[in-house]
């Protein structure tokens, strides 16, 4: 009985310290590794109150659930070119604030390139709780915690992503999400001209080969 009144009293004072954390008047802001990695600009030079289409005196607070903070550490390896490069430089960005804590302002009240001032942006990594199990999809573990925050904060947190699968799963779970536009892949390319064996090498020779074989069965 002891040992349940230590872990109940525990769960409160932790609960009760999430609340106070999160009570005050900043959005709270999850963003998913999509957004990271595929954002038009890099973390560093976005302008978070343009893409969330906020008011410069509305002030941000960017939530790093670490199932994202850990997605980013394997895509430093096994992303992409692009995601290769931007997770170690979100991740840069956060050690940079952090300095090896869990909250840091990242931008104080200050003026972006417009030359409007902008309330502060801060930083925080949201730990899982003790003895807390994630789900096996890490978009459904972000979407999860994002619905957490939201339920302990009693009110909105928004989700940011570029990803039209975790948009349709964000709504779903009543969250408001952001979706940000990636880069236009431009008009449909000629398939059947790029399909078409050019040259004389052993490959381009190989599928001549193969498409000849395969007149000829279809004949036959």
């Amino acid at each position: 009985m002891t040992e349940r009144l230590e872990a109940l009293e525990a769960a409160i004072a932790d609960f009760d310290e999430q609340t106070r954390r999160w009570a005050g008047h900043e959005l709270l802001v999850v963003a998913d590794s999509s957004f990271y990695c595929h954002n038009p600009q890099c973390l560093r030079d976005a302008d978070l109150h343009d893409i969330l289409g906020l008011r410069p005196t509305t002030r941000i607070r960017l939530l790093f659930p670490i199932v994202v903070v850990d997605e980013l550490d394997g895509l430093k390896e096994a992303g992409k070119q692009q995601a290769r490069w931007r997770a170690p430089h979100t991740l840069g960005l956060l050690d940079e604030v952090l300095r090896g804590g869990t909250f840091g302002v990242w931008r104080p009240e200050t003026s972006f390139d417009s030359g409007e001032p902008r309330e502060r942006v801060a930083m925080e990594i949201v730990l899982d709780q003790p003895g807390h199990v994630r789900l096996p999809i890490a978009d459904d573990e972000i979407i999860d915690r994002a619905v957490t925050i939201q339920a302990l904060a009693g009110r909105e947190v928004r989700l940011l992503t570029c990803d039209t699968g975790q948009h349709t799963r964000g709504c779903a779970a009543g969250l408001k999400v952001t979706k940000v536009e990636t880069k236009d892949p431009g008009p449909e390319p000629d398939w059947e001209a790029l399909n078409k064996p050019s040259g004389n090498g052993t490959r381009a020779l190989r599928r001549q080969r193969q498409a000849a074989e395969a007149e000829g069965s279809t004949a036959t």
